[in-house]
């Protein structure tokens, strides 16, 4: 048989020699696609060779074409799954680890274990060439016969099979192909191994010193091969023989004479032949050498837009959002000053950037080098791509990098001054795009940063205890604690008042007006202004604001009630059943002193969860009528209605009510409680999201994830001599390696082991709800588990879609269903109701209800929820605001 490319019309007898096309044939480098399992059946795909490899060596065997693909019993539960045989051991797995004694599938085996081991060890020695087919008749329902071919595919070929002229691409010569690949492993060393440059060349030397041992012996062994086929003996053959092996040879390229042979040599090939886009440094001050580093933001996009992965979502996205319902908030591009930006809202494509700013320490910040090496940085983000792909932090780049004292020091202005006049020339005059064969034009969007960071740039007071305090209104800090921000007694900052705000500063020398203490250096762009670019990050506002401050605060009442202990409290944390990604964001015990400290501490993603799964910990020891309780039941309801992704009027106006009225509870229980400035900035939320969009575009929590890179760069370097420069350029070269991957994103579907059947192969229910979504079809794909634009979906899982009398319905996910590369979900419904004492709904699973079929769009949250039993019932509690 012939294996076909997915993407064009290439074609090998040789599987090998396909998956070497994916890799190095120019369409798929301009196409920029991930590699897909060459069988025509699977869905499966993949970004790195290697994981190809390894699908295919691990569920396109030859061994496993061999076998059927059936609805499978098992004999000490009632599990019936269209599976394959290894996803059923590894469900007899589980009976093992619970101590059960398990039997043999295998007909004719009389062997039974309670041990894992030795049940894995008498299948691999007994039965590793058995299939399904060698099951016993009572496991099996019914199958039918797998789709793949047994004919050449076993992914261990022989060399006599491969075609090997399939490997000189046209245009492209063995030698510089097999050169490239040495020098990406040496660059992914580098940047994503983090191996040091001292360790790298040990390698390159040790392995220099293997490959001349293996010259050394090279001719011998070829006159050994020719004389065992009885071929004739030639000292020119041999030699030519020789030069070949010795050509082909990817360990030539580390000798001292190859161009990898130094360190030196090493970063000049990378230069030259990947796209290493170099850091510039600009002096500060000639007398102290003060420096900052920048890389050029334009040569950069430049260089993005020029790839048809970015570009292709840039322009998919703009078609996408532009046709969205006024009443609707769903994209920054719904916010009225997206819509008033007269560059950005035009109907010809424009680049939205967003930027962040913020401190960030490289060494311990509780040793004795604490903020002697603390670093400002500047990242950037193109804010065309749908959330999903720049939210990553490959998505995320590098501006600038400086000292934070030289910041403080010679200010905003020096620091900035480079990326401005690049920014200056992206709005006037533009970037050529020869994808789209025009020039396109941006500006910035919009800023994010915590409030220090943000304060600090856009030239407002950073003490958040002087009166006008807020980068939103002009509200005394006096008053926050007497009027809300929805009764309209604070004025708001406008364009035109910030401007009279900067005339009066400049022209009475005012070491501030309303709060201003100068003026933005970004105000210099034609299409951005202060007031309209600094949106709130309800992260550092809740997550470590108000809920750490008001969690402490009603713990330590509900203790003084005498409702539980803190001992207590820890054990039910620590002893609670936290599922998939709750179990990585699980809370840490509270501190004893927590009341004194005036906050439970951790970090975002603890006190999210915290705060979250708290009603269901101790929600049944309270009061359905303790006010304190209800404190913290409507600041949870308040964070699921920030973290949605879409908000219509009546949603925001339900999130202003919900405010207001958790303000006045707080006040009413805590009378001598003064509200803190995150407090009011809280209220200003509903209208900021007119302003700006959903919040959870502008939030920083995936920028912060971005400094972990140049911390362990640090950590692993332990180099602080041009510590800027060393960092800037680490960074470049590790995106020089992003440029040389096919796709800078993941693949939007990663699925893991699929299994083909037929319909006919499923059981009833599953087989009728398959042909109620998709009629009449011959195969499709089943997973337990898939991840779907970054978000992982599991078997138990339960997902949120529909509604019944204003309250979401909910269902189980039995199986991910692939059909076409297109991913559906199949629910089993539950009912639902909902428990206002825990904010929570507990669950009960219909009798007769058939199960469904559902699509991504049709569910009421892309985020699946996990299920916890509480007192015998089945609970779930939502991460967002599930209608609208």
């Amino acid at each position: 048989m012939r294996w076909s490319c997915k993407c064009c019309n290439f074609s090998s007898p040789n599987q090998r020699t396909l998956i070497v096309h994916y890799k190095l044939k120019h369409c798929h480098q301009a196409r920029n696609c991930p590699l897909p399992c060459v069988y025509a059946d699977c869905v499966c795909s993949f970004r790195t060779e290697s994981s190809l490899k390894k699908h295919l060596t691990r569920d396109h065997s030859q061994a496993r074409s061999k076998q059927v693909t059936a609805r499978l019993n098992c004999e000490l539960c009632n599990f019936s799954e269209t599976c394959s045989d290894s996803q059923y051991f590894a469900h007899l797995k589980i009976h093992i680890h619970n101590k059960e004694t398990v039997k043999c599938p295998y007909k004719e085996c009389r062997f039974q274990s309670s041990v894992y081991s030795t049940f894995r060890a008498h299948k691999s020695k007994k039965h590793h060439l058995c299939t399904v087919d060698n099951f016993r008749e009572n496991l099996y329902q019914t199958f039918i016969q797998g789709t793949l071919n047994s004919e050449s595919t076993n992914f261990e070929t022989h060399s006599d099979d491969l075609d090997l002229t399939d490997y000189f691409i046209e245009d492209l010569d063995l030698h510089d192909l097999l050169q490239h690949k040495v020098a990406s492993l040496l660059l992914r060393m580098q940047t994503h191994l983090h191996v040091s440059k001292t360790t790298t060349q040990e390698i390159i030397d040790e392995l220099c010193s293997i490959s001349s041992v293996v010259e050394e012996y090279t001719p011998k062994i070829i006159e050994s091969v020719l004389i065992n086929h009885n071929c004739a003996v030639n000292s020119a053959v041999t030699a030519a023989i020789t030069e070949i092996v010795k050509k082909v040879n990817p360990l030539s390229f580390l000798s001292k004479d190859g161009p990898f042979g130094s360190e030196y040599k090493r970063e000049t090939f990378y230069k030259k032949n990947f796209k290493v886009i170099e850091p510039i440094e600009y002096v500060l001050d000639t007398s102290s050498r003060r420096k900052f580093v920048y890389i050029p933001v334009l040569k950069v996009l430049t260089e993005l837009l020029n790839r048809s992965d970015v570009i292709d979502k840039v322009l998919e996205t703009g078609h996408i959002e532009r046709v969205e319902h006024l009443s609707q908030y769903k994209t920054y591009r719904d916010g009225l000053y997206y819509k008033d930006n007269i560059l950005l809202s035009s109907k010809d494509l424009s680049i939205a950037l967003g930027l962040y700013i913020d401190d960030f320490e490289v060494c311990n910040p509780l040793g004795t080098s604490k903020k002697k090496h603390k670093i400002c940085a500047v990242y950037w983000v193109i804010s065309n791509l749908p959330i999903r792909y720049r939210s990553s932090v490959q998505s995320i780049y590098l501006a600038c990098l400086c000292h934070s004292n030289d910041v403080k020091k010679y200010g905003y202005g020096a620091i900035l001054e480079p990326l401005i006049k690049d920014l200056e020339v992206l709005e006037q005059q533009g970037l050529y795009v020869q994808k789209l064969g025009t020039t396109v034009r941006g500006t910035v969007l919009y800023v994010s940063a915590d409030n220090l960071g943000a304060h600090s740039l856009a030239g407002f007071h950073e003490n958040f205890n002087v009166d006008k305090f807020c980068r939103f209104c002009l509200a005394s800090r006096q008053d926050i604690d007497i009027h809300e921000v929805k009764e309209r007694v604070f004025p708001l900052r406008t364009v035109e008042s910030h401007k009279q705000d900067l005339l009066e500063l400049k022209r009475h020398q005012f070491v501030s007006v309303n709060g201003v203490k100068s003026d933005c250096v970004l105000d210099r762009l034609s299409h951005f202004h202060t007031v309209q670019g600094f949106p709130p990050d309800f992260m550092h506002d809740l997550f470590e604001g108000i809920v750490p401050r008001e969690l402490s605060l009603c713990i330590k009442s509900l203790i003084s009630k005498r409702y539980f202990t803190i001992d207590e409290l820890n054990s039910i944390i620590e002893s609670f059943p936290f599922k998939f990604t709750d179990k990585t964001n699980r809370p840490n015990p509270i501190s004893k002193s927590f009341a004194s400290k005036k906050s439970i501490g951790g970090n975002c993603h603890e006190n999210w969860t915290l705060l979250r799964l708290l009603p269901l910990m101790i929600g049944h020891i309270i009061p359905e009528d303790d006010k304190v309780w209800g404190i913290l039941l409507d600041l949870k309801e308040i964070v699921e209605l920030l973290a949605s992704g879409h908000f219509s009027e009546e949603t925001l106006a339900y999130l202003e009510c919900k405010i207001s009225d958790h303000r006045c509870l707080l006040k009413e229980v805590f009378p001598d409680f003064h509200l803190l400035p995150k407090h009011h900035f809280l209220e200003h939320y509903p209208e900021l999201i007119r302003r700006f969009g959903p919040l959870v575009d502008f939030w920083t929590i995936r920028f912060e994830a971005k400094h972990n890179f140049f911390k362990r760069l640090v950590h692993d370097s332990h180099n602080f001599r041009n510590i800027l420069l060393t960092l800037s350029t680490k960074h470049q070269l590790t995106l020089a390696y992003h440029l040389d991957l096919p796709s800078l994103f993941r693949p939007d579907l990663e699925v893991g082991h699929t299994a083909v059947v037929s319909p006919d192969a499923l059981e009833h229910s599953m087989r009728r709800a398959v042909e109620l979504k998709f009629g009449n079809i011959s195969l499709l794909s089943l997973a337990t588990n898939a991840c779907l634009y970054g978000t992982k979906y599991s078997e138990g899982m339960f997902l949120s879609v529909g509604h019944t009398s204003g309250l979401p319905d909910f269902g189980k996910l039995v199986k991910i269903v692939v059909v076409s590369s297109k991913v559906s979900f199949l629910i089993e419904p539950y009912h639902a109701w909902y428990m206002e004492h825990l904010r929570s709904y507990e669950l009960m699973k219909k009798q007769s209800s058939e199960l469904v079929i559902v699509e991504l769009h049709e569910l009421n949250g892309y985020q699946p929820l996990y299920p916890y039993t509480k007192a015998g019932k089945l609970m779930v509690t939502s991460k967002v605001f599930l209608l609208h």
